[in-house]
Formats: C-alpha cells, structure tokens, sequence
C-alpha cells in the first residue's frame, strides 16, 4: 500500500496537482494543513482517492487538527504539528509523547516546510515538507513492514 503525504501547499494548486497525478498509484492522500482550499481543488480533480486532512496555522477554517487512521495494520497520527511547537523548539518530544499514547506506529507533522525523516524505537516519523516547494512524502506499507521516503517532484 502506498499513501501520499502533503504537507504546506499554500496556495501551490499546480504543484500539488503535478505531485498527485505523479503518484497516480497512490489511492490514498494524507493531507497535513495550511491549503485547504487547494486540497479542496484536488478532491474534485481526483474523485477515485480518498483524501485525509488536518488544518494548519494558516487554514482559516473549521477543521479537526489531529487526526488517525489505521492502513495496514498500522495505525497513522498526523497533524500540521504547530500545537506542538515542532517550528519555535525544535523539538519533536511533545508530538512523539502525543503519538504514543495514542498507539501509533507513524506519526505524520508539517509546518516547518523542512523535509524529515526519524525512527525512534518503534514510531516512524516524517515530516514531508513543503508541497509550495515541490516537497512530498510517500509512506509504504506492505506485510506489516512501514517504509517513509522524501520526495521531490
């Protein structure tokens, strides 16, 4: 299973369109905040995917800000990641506590446009960067094993 991670798009409508039709592949799209409204955009341009989102510091609508979901097996946390300070502490220890209380394998955070990677213990970590700046992110989960790769279109 392949699922496509978007992160910061603000307002790169085209870009995030460029990523998603590059990934035809990829049925599902977690979506990390701030361009709502151009994820908006790629619901109507891709009706065959299933589209998870979170709202960001910069999406100015009503929106859950954490979400989690199960693919494979393993259970996903995501979120823009600005409530847990990821830009101003450089400090990933809130969103990681956050994520294993709640049983996560992976957990998923944007805002700070800076694409990352981290396995700690048993949770994988990824940070997909900026879609604004042809950033994204690809999890793979096949037989219970979880791979994250970075990628730029």
């Amino acid at each position: 299973m392949k699922i496509l991670v978007l992160s910061d798009i603000h307002g790169s409508s085209n870009t995030a369109q460029k990523i998603v039709a590059a990934n035809e592949d990829a049925r599902h799209i977690i979506f990390l905040g701030d361009g709502m409204n151009s994820m908006k955009q790629l619901e109507s341009f891709f009706p065959e995917k299933s589209f998870y989102s979170v709202a960001g510091n910069c999406d100015f609508i009503t929106a859950t800000d954490e979400n989690f979901l199960s693919f494979g097996g393993k259970n996903i946390f995501f979120t823009h990641g600005h409530k847990y300070y990821v830009k101003q502490k450089r400090d990933l220890s809130l969103l990681k506590q956050r994520a294993k209380l709640l049983g996560a394998d992976i957990v998923l955070f944007g805002h700070t446009h800076v694409p990352y990677t981290e396995k700690d213990g048993e949770l994988y970590i990824m940070n997909p960067g900026a879609a604004l700046q042809s950033k994204y992110g690809i999890i793979e989960i096949n037989d219970g094993e979880i791979k994250l790769n970075l990628m730029s279109v």
